[in-house]
Formats: C-alpha cells, structure tokens, sequence
C-alpha cells in the first residue's frame, strides 16, 4: 500500500525512515501546498495519506468532506494533529475510511506555554513592548503568582499537567471539568471557579458546541486583576468582550493564539502569540514516533490511535 506523508522528512529518525521505506512511502515538503495539484490522491491505487495542515494551502479547513470523497483510493487518513475536530470523522467512517490521530504529543509542551502566557502577562510584558520596551514604573505594577488562585478549565492531560506546575509554583488550583474526575484538586463549578480564580487557564477541547462558552456572564465574575490564558481556539471564547473589559480596567490581561491577529490589535495588557504553543523538539519527536507507529499499525489491519 502506498503512503504519502504531507510533512518534513527531516523531523523523522533514521530508524523511522527505515521502517516507512519498507514500503512505497512518498514524502510532500513545502508550505501552501494545494492539495488539488497532487495527482497521487485522485488514483485509484488504494493509499494512507498522512497530514499536518499547517502546511497545507487553506490550512484546517484543507480537507472539507467533497474532497475527501474524491480520492478514490484512500484507506486511511493519519493526522499528524492531536485534534480532529477539523475534519468530518463521522462521514469520513461511513465512507469506510479510518482516521488516527496523535494524542498526547504536545501535553508537556503546551502546559509550559501556558505558564509562560501568565507570566508575561503578570509582568506587564504586552504593555512594556506597546511602550517601546520601556518600563512605566507608574503604570506597569508588576504581580507575583505566589498564592494566586488558579482555575483550570478542563483537567484532561495538558490541564492536568498545567495544574501541577500551579502547584509546584505555590499556587492554589481548583479546576471544572465537564466530566466528574478524581483530583487532589479543588472541583468547582463554573460560576465558582470565575467568582474565585486570579487566572484562569483554558485548556478545553474545542468542539463547535462549546462556541461562546467562555461568556460575558463568566467573564463579569472575574475580578479587575484577574487573567485569562488560553491555548483553546479562539471561538471558545468572547474575544471581543474580554478585549474591552481588559483595555478599561476591568481584567487584568489576556493571552491566546492567533494566526491573523497581532499585539497592536489590542489595547492594554493583551498578548497575541502565533500558534506556538505545542511546537518543541519534544513535541517533533513524539509526533514521528507516534505517526510512524500508527501508519505500521495500519498497513498489518489492525490501526491504533484511530478516532472514528
């Protein structure tokens, strides 16, 4: 069977490589590539085709379901993402198709990012840059986040992780979790955990459902120097209004991804980060070590990691 790996070869180990050629591996690189132009997707030749769509012209929105039904001879569909909300797993299983994707790869990676978020947001670092680098000691208190009270949005494996190094830093966690879970902390509810937190951290998975979930009603329960960080999509929240609410004095400060917005865009202590978060040496090499495990697994029948 034949494999096409829209990703860098480079990334993959010797020892990797090794494995993959076995078979009729072909490797894509480049960025923006359209998948339209490959003519080996639209054969009838039966293939995996493996992905990551930062690469791709189009990016997360790359392989809409009309697409998908047009390669003809695709069997397997291994991101190399840990979500899959971006795709259409329930039509993609009815086409007899299996996806896979890569959990876990980026937990310890994004959990740090998260810590550093908050920390340049506590030493006023978005305003200082808007300053000309320069120090407004009037203006620019810095915090410390010793004793600070964190709430965590979703304990799964990167809040938990996220949670562990509040702790480690003399904080105190509480979390919310849509599902029960057993912790060594604090289980609020959502109005409890905004009424009592100094930062919130959300980690939540982003399903189209949870659009708007992070409301003004939430939000408003927050005290004036409390944070946000988020690593979550940004439609998870009410981006506009917690702009506002930081630019008048009612938030402290506000962190999240973004590929199409910038600092400048915003005013107060609002951070703008391109989509960073996950991309460590760490993370690279979790990332060809899982893919390249779960494309074996595929190729002898039986898929680990498959998500439909």
């Amino acid at each position: 069977m034949k494999i096409i790996i829209i990703f860098p070869k480079r990334f993959f180990s010797k020892e990797q490589l090794k494995d993959l050629e076995k078979y009729d591996t072909k490797f894509i690189e480049g960025k923006n590539i359209d998948l339209d132009k490959i003519e080996d997707l639209y054969k009838d030749e039966e293939f995996i085709l493996s992905v990551d769509p930062t690469y791709l012209k189009n990016d997360w929105s790359a392989l809409p379901i009309e697409r998908i039904k047009k390669m003809k001879g695709l069997k397997a569909l291994c991101l190399t993402t840990t979500s899959y909300s971006w795709i259409d797993t329930k039509k993609i299983a009815e086409m007899g198709i299996t996806v896979t994707n890569i959990p876990g790869k980026s937990t310890e990676a994004v959990a740090e990012f998260n810590i550093f978020m908050m920390l340049f947001l506590l030493r006023k670092m978005p305003l200082i840059i808007k300053n000309d680098w320069k120090m407004d000691y009037d203006n620019f208190t810095n915090e410390e986040l010793i004793g600070l009270n964190a709430g965590v949005l979703g304990l799964g494996k990167i809040g938990s992780k996220v949670a562990d190094l509040c702790k480690g830093l003399g904080m105190n966690v509480s979390f919310w979790n849509r599902s029960r879970k057993d912790s060594q902390y604090s289980n609020l509810s959502l109005e409890e955990i905004f009424e009592r937190s100094d930062v919130i951290f959300s980690t939540l998975a982003t399903q189209p459902s949870l659009k708007g979930f992070i409301n003004k009603d939430l939000i408003s329960k927050l005290n004036k120097k409390a944070i946000i960080v988020s690593t979550s999509d940004i439609h998870i929240f009410d981006e506009e209004f917690i702009s506002e609410q930081v630019a008048k004095g009612n938030l402290g400060g506000f962190a999240f991804e973004n590929v199409s917005k910038k600092l400048t865009d915003y005013k107060g202590n609002v951070m703008v980060f391109p989509e960073q978060a996950y991309f460590t040496t760490g993370t690279l090499k979790n990332t060809t070590r899982i893919l390249t495990e779960t494309i074996l697994s595929v190729i002898k029948g039986k898929p680990t990691n498959k998500v439909n």
